[in-house]
């Protein structure tokens, strides 16, 4: 990396503030929030997280070669954070962004975007495995798909790669908006659109609006790949200015899956793909998971690859952690679905935990679900109809809305014997662990504020605990 300072300043709108007989660097060779990453020519950005103010490490990371520290204003009113020179800025997180951005205009590198409501991370997992049967390939961190995500994985790529597949995720209208703009994607795909985020935007079809950011951003000669499944996808592609690639099961997909035969272990299909078909195998279980396939296999097509090179990229993909992940405790199955939950993916869970479990005793730990606003109980129940549907040992409900689960469960005749309700994952636990018997599929899922990785480190601490 090779940023000059004044690009910087100019991109950032900053003001850069020096201390007498301090020289003005001309330029950086690194970006970096850590200040125990910084090396050598460095420049460190003081961001204020949950845990931590980056204004207090600002004179460690000039100690250790940062040559110019990106502090906020506010901040600086406040008191003076370094003796060495600063960029003062109203927003540091923003300015970062703006950083990102100059650095990926300096590079050749073909960047996919990639968003939806559910299976972003495990789509871009996908994407990264099939691009790099030919590419120098990139992605973005698991769960790198807000502001700060991007912005780092976008400073995180060098003149060698050639493809960079890049998660956004948003909580509003206009943020994959502001994404697009730091990344300038050329391929962009929307996996699907869900019930997430309701509470924020209301709407199902303003989810879409949310999401269509993406593709409106692309240029004339870009690809915009969307679900030929999806009702709202007319609303994804109606100001997109660059052709349109339909990907799913439908007789009207560009890019199709016939043949679908699923089992414990994964997928195989036949794909159907410019005018080629020929059997794809994943080791991912679920229908869903094939649907992810597919918006992979389009994004290697767009970029020339050939059907000979999108088979074994996808046959090589892995699930990601804490997205469904299977997990063998002794003689348990667990089923580790706990990064985050929609009703969706509640139901994609399901048809794992059937798939993989097979004739197992299953058990049902479900996190409740949060951003879905007013209709909150109606889909909280629902999801505890088809909880109850898979006639489970156990339905665990966790969180102080998660009743609404039992609800709509013992409405379709789950016996109380059942059913139960913990307020906290702390309470969850000890009613896990004794439900819990050798050669049961167990199921972890639910909101990422519910911390539902708490409940299987639990579990997991319990082993000896967990034999009748």
């Amino acid at each position: 990396m090779h940023l000059v300072v004044r690009d910087i300043i100019s991109a950032t709108g900053g003001r850069l503030v020096l201390p007498p007989g301090v020289v003005v660097p001309t330029a950086v060779s690194g970006v970096t929030t850590d200040s125990r990453k910084v090396a050598p020519g460095h420049l460190f950005v003081a961001l204020r997280g949950p845990g931590a103010d980056g204004h207090q490490f600002v004179e460690d990371a000039l100690a250790r070669g940062a040559v110019l520290s990106v502090v906020a204003a506010e901040q600086i009113a406040a008191g003076p954070v370094t003796a060495g020179p600063a960029l003062v800025v109203a927003d540091p997180l923003r300015a970062l962004g703006a950083i990102a951005a100059l650095h990926r205009r300096t590079l050749p590198v073909t960047v996919v975007g990639i968003t939806g409501s559910v299976g972003k991370t495990t789509t871009v997992g996908l994407c990264a495995e099939v691009l790099a049967v030919r590419f120098n390939a990139a992605r973005s961190a698991e769960s790198w798909n807000a502001e700060l995500g991007v912005a780092l994985a976008l400073l995180g790529l060098d003149l060698g790669v050639e493809v960079a597949v890049i998660e956004m995720a948003m909580r509003g209208l206009g943020q994959i908006r502001e994404l697009v703009e730091m990344a300038l994607p050329r391929i962009g795909a929307v996996t699907t659109i869900g019930d997430t985020h309701l509470e924020l935007l209301g709407t199902r079809e303003n989810i879409a609006a949310a999401k269509a950011e993406l593709l409106e951003g692309l240029p004339a000669d870009g690809t915009a790949i969307v679900s030929a499944d999806e009702p709202l996808t007319e609303r994804l592609v109606r100001d997109v200015r660059c052709p349109v690639v339909r990907v799913g099961l439908s007789p009207e997909a560009d890019v199709r899956a016939t043949e679908i035969r699923c089992t414990p272990d994964g997928c195989a299909f036949v794909l159907d793909i410019g005018g080629r078909q020929g059997e794809v195998t994943l080791s991912l279980p679920g229908t869903h998971q094939v649907r992810n396939a597919l918006v992979a296999a389009a994004v290697g097509h767009s970029l020339g690859l050939g059907l000979h090179e999108i088979a074994p990229g996808l046959a090589r993909a892995r699930q990601a952690k804490m997205r469904q992940e299977i997990i063998h405790l002794g003689e348990l199955l667990v089923v580790d679905d706990t990064y985050n939950a929609s009703p969706q993916s509640m139901q994609a869970a399901f048809d794992v935990v059937v798939l993989t479990g097979r004739s197992r005793r299953r058990v049902l730990a479900l996190g409740e679900m949060l951003e879905l606003g007013p209709d909150s109980p109606q889909f909280h129940r629902r999801v505890g109809r088809q909880a109850a549907e898979l006639q489970p040992a156990l339905l665990l409900a966790v969180g102080p809305n998660a009743r609404w689960y039992l609800e709509g469960a013992a409405a379709v005749g789950l016996a109380p014997g059942a059913a139960a309700w913990a307020k906290t994952t702390e309470e969850a636990i000890p009613v896990l662990r004794q439900a819990v018997r050798p050669g049961d599929v167990v199921l972890i899922k639910g909101s990422r504020g519910i911390e539902m990785e708490k409940v299987l480190e639990g579990l997991r601490a319990g082993m000896e605990v967990t034999s009748p």
